[in-house]
């Protein structure tokens, strides 16, 4: 027995793979950088950061750009509790857990809009690039009670770039180029008009790639284009509407896993393999705010459109279409008492719905005609939720929050869930937070319903997967704010967790609910230090003992992973150098060949870095490096990692052009 983040669904083993304003704002997310950082998705409404109990990490798109990162997913290797695990070369499959749950249980929203695969419940990292993103939450431990499935064991919520209240339009540019003839391009620009603002991104990126199996010399290449949209209009001061849009193309070789000869379940090299996918995702909402900021509503449409057409040599094509409509209301009441000399209640109901549905064509179900007709007619589900949130501030620094929400699920149990947190500030520049609930994941369209019979057999029986968590931190300010350090203690107990296993000892697999607890326990550190104004030092660590039942360490889950960066400024500001170190502790995985075989994978530790100059108020040029000692290494077995590369690049800023 073991678990789906390893098991090779061979149907797809490729291819799934005043807080009024800040209540308008939740919109668009378009001045988030204020004097006092507001938190949006760690509580039903926007939060002040210093308020929150849930473990949350918040990063703007600037910083990770001038830090030298390419992509979201490298720049999450250095979030505290973050694992991510890339399948090779950019643009292959790419995998980010929490504290360490499974892919599907991690919520991914990008402008508000759940984003997670509609056959698998995971997202796909793969090129999510940073031009466009105006900021990431990552928030950590069950926010099933706020957000439901998929929420299991945290939510990452990428936020692209707004117009909204911008004084003047500005352009972006940037232009890049490098190792393995990697290219990249990147433009933005957005802009307000009286009431109404807009912006529009677009990036692109091409590279020949390496060999990611250890066998042969066929480069794995990928390219990937983006292009986001968002328009908005503040129709009255007290009425906002707002739309998104977000088209996704990219084409990646992959290499095949073949389950029989001299090869068996390992990666082999092959020139014809593809993945090729693309997206649309959608949003428009309505904030209508009354009494002076007190009573908030907000009505929200969005939808999340995908399709994959990919071949391999070893089960052939395979294309799906999926679709996924989200319908959700919410509004939040505000009420001030004089009890305990002032205090602050915050009420919040939400309701919404969401509808999926998936249709798959594969030459594999050849062989089963009966789950090629279903599946060409297709598989819907449905859920229903509802939840209500409650928050009290205190005049004494302390600020506690209840949450409660409850699912309908067609086909499956319905779930109630919760959440409570509590914030304590003292006058000695300490945090203390912490934060306790309960998260779910419904089994996925594959889990439920199977491939073919030849393959992989559903279950219809499946539960969903069910957990406790919870955590408990410090964090402390020193030095006039100077030095920021946070040291968080976690758990969580995994109850009906979804596993893999075979059918009478054989290549058929289904799934089944394992009896017993899953637990995982761990601590998270960071750390700030600015010592003088040019100097900018930072660190994490993450400690992470995750289990199945039976005490077996799970797959490609590192107990020990840390990360370590250095920015200095000189030149009077006009340049600045950045050196980042990404550690990643040993790993167990499998070997998926008869019969199944563990292994190791080594640890690792990469060096990167990014040097920068402004040669004109408008103009920068940069270099940057990516695993600069050129460590060999492989995130999933038998899949070979990427060595050094080195690229060159220039920016184009024109919004100080009048």
């Amino acid at each position: 027995m073991w678990t789906r983040s390893t098991f090779p669904v061979f149907c797809c083993s490729h291819r799934r793979h005043s807080i009024a304003a800040a209540l308008l704002f939740s919109a668009s997310l378009g001045t988030a950088h204020a004097q006092t950082q507001i938190v949006i998705y760690a509580n039903q409404a926007p939060i002040e950061a210093s308020k929150v109990g849930a473990a949350v990490t918040v990063v703007t798109g600037e910083t990770l750009r001038s830090s030298g990162f390419s992509t979201v997913a490298d720049a999450l290797r250095t979030v505290p509790g973050v694992a991510v695990n890339q399948q090779g070369t950019r643009g292959s499959l790419t995998q980010v857990r929490i504290r360490g749950a499974e892919a599907n249980h991690l919520l991914v929203l990008i402008d508000d809009v759940p984003v997670n695969e509609i056959s698998n419940g995971d997202f796909n990292f793969a090129d999510l690039a940073l031009e466009d993103i105006e900021r990431i939450e990552v928030v950590r431990g069950p926010q099933s009670g706020l957000h439901g499935a998929n929420a299991h064991a945290g939510v990452i919520s990428i936020v692209t770039k707004s117009g909204r209240g911008m004084a003047r339009p500005e352009m972006h540019m940037r232009v890049e180029g490098g190792s393995r003839d990697t290219k990249s391009f990147g433009a933005s620009t957005r802009g307000s008009l009286g009431p109404f603002y807009g912006s529009f991104s677009f990036d692109r990126n091409s590279t020949e790639g390496f060999n990611i199996s250890r066998f042969g010399v066929e480069h794995d290449g990928s390219r990937a284009s983006t292009a986001t949209a968002k328009f908005g209009a503040d129709l009255t001061p007290q009425f906002n509407v707002e739309g998104s849009l977000r088209a996704v193309r990219r084409f990646a070789d992959i290499d095949p896993q073949p389950f029989f000869g001299p090869l068996e379940g390992l990666a082999a090299d092959s020139a014809s393999d593809f993945n090729r996918f693309e997206s649309m995702s959608g949003r428009m909402a309505a904030t209508w705010s009354l009494l002076e900021g007190d009573f908030v509503q907000k009505l929200s449409a969005k939808r999340h459109d995908e399709k994959r057409d990919d071949f391999d040599t070893v089960f052939g094509y395979f294309r799906s279409q999926g679709r996924r409509d989200n319908l959700e209301y919410k509004a939040t009441a505000i009420a001030r008492t004089h009890i305990m000399g002032g205090e602050r209640h915050s009420f919040t109901f939400a309701a919404d719905r969401q509808e999926e549905d998936l249709r798959i064509d594969s030459q594999s179900m050849s062989f089963d005609p009966l789950a090629a007709g279903f599946w060409a007619r297709g598989a819907t589900r449905t859920r229903d939720g509802v939840a209500g949130e409650y928050a009290l501030d205190l005049p004494v620094g302390l600020t506690v929050t209840g949450a409660v929400r409850h699912d309908r699920n067609s086909g499956f149990d319905d779930i109630t869930t919760w959440r409570a947190t509590a914030a304590q500030r003292l006058p000695t520049e300490t945090r203390v937070h912490a934060s306790v609930g309960t998260g779910f994941t419904n089994p996925t369209f594959f889990e439920q319903f199977g491939f073919f019979v030849g393959s992989f057999v559903g279950n219809a029986s499946l539960k969903p997967e069910r957990s406790r968590g919870w955590d408990i931190g410090v964090e402390q300010r020193l030095l006039d704010g100077r030095l920021v350090a946070d040291v968080t203690y976690f758990g969580s107990d995994f109850e009906d967790k979804i596993v893999s296993q075979s059918v009478g000892g054989g290549f058929v697999f289904t799934v089944v609910n394992a009896p017993g607890t899953s637990p995982r326990r761990g601590v998270e550190v960071t750390a700030k230090f600015t010592p003088v104004p040019w100097l900018l030092l930072s660190g994490t660590y993450t400690y992470t003992d995750a289990r199945l039942a039976d005490r077996r360490q799970e797959d490609r889950r590192p107990r020990h992973a840390a990360s370590g960066s250095a920015t200095v400024l000189f030149a009077e500001g006009r340049g600045k150098a950045t050196v980042t170190i990404v550690h990643n502790g040993t790993m167990h995985d499998t070997w998926f060949r008869f019969p199944l075989t563990p292994v190791l994978l080594s640890p690792y530790t990469l060096v990167g870095g990014t040097i920068s100059y402004d040669m004109t108020p408008w103009s920068t040029v940069y270099v940057r490096a990516e695993n600069i000692f050129d460590t060999k290494y492989e995130e999933v077995f038998s899949y070979r990692a990427p060595g050094f590369a080195a690229y060159v690049g220039l920016k184009l800023r024109l919004h100080e052009v009048n």
